[in-house]
């Protein structure tokens, strides 16, 4: 019970374990109600809050979102640079001619295949190229 209409304070002592989170100003009759309903096994949290909770959560969800979509969403978990370099090879570009187009070592660009092949699940550039071929990846 507390006088906070905090949604992350409320948010924060449900994650923790909270069967309910319920304001001071609560009307007898609906503490009642909302004990009875905790003690059978439910949740309960008083409506304002649970709306700011919400609104909370859609926030950050379209936080998330929007992050994400400004990141591109690539398969296998390829970032835009990746992606970029696997285009590179796929042209036929050497590391290389790839790391003096990207402004990179070519040491650089080596780490970023290694990662590359590894999220793709093979081994050397062939491979690599060969597959996002046929994935339609590039």
């Amino acid at each position: 019970m507390t006088t906070f209409k905090d949604s992350l304070q409320a948010a924060t002592a449900l994650e923790r374990g909270a069967e309910g989170y319920m304001l001071k100003s609560i009307h007898p009759r609906e503490m009642k109600e909302a004990l009875k309903l905790i003690y059978n096994g439910g949740t309960w949290i008083d409506q304002s809050v649970a709306t700011r909770v919400f609104e909370e959560m859609k926030r950050q969800r379209e936080q998330l979102e929007k992050i994400g979509s400004s990141q591109g969403n690539y398969p296998y978990g390829l970032t835009k640079r990746e992606m970029e370099i696997l285009e590179h090879l796929s042209s036929g570009l050497r590391y290389k001619s790839i790391a003096a187009k990207l402004f990179l070592s070519e040491g650089t660009i080596r780490n970023y295949c290694s990662i590359l092949y590894s999220k793709l699940g093979v081994n050397n550039r062939e491979e690599a190229i060969e597959m996002a071929r046929m994935k339609n990846i590039v």
